[in-house]
């Protein structure tokens, strides 16, 4: 179980970052926040304006 849900929030991690990286912002923050708050860093990611 544990397994999954670091798995999960690696996940997370590369969908802020891919998000992050196509709005132009910084994508290597945008992951981490992504792997420190799993799905409310991608979503997050998902509402920020681009630059």
């Amino acid at each position: 179980m544990e397994i999954f849900i670091v798995g999960l929030w690696v996940i997370c991690a590369f969908v802020a970052y891919g998000q992050a990286k196509k709005k132009n912002l910084n994508a290597p923050i945008w992951a981490v926040i992504g792997l420190v708050f799993g799905v409310f860093g991608v979503i997050a990611s998902m509402i920020v304006k681009p630059k």
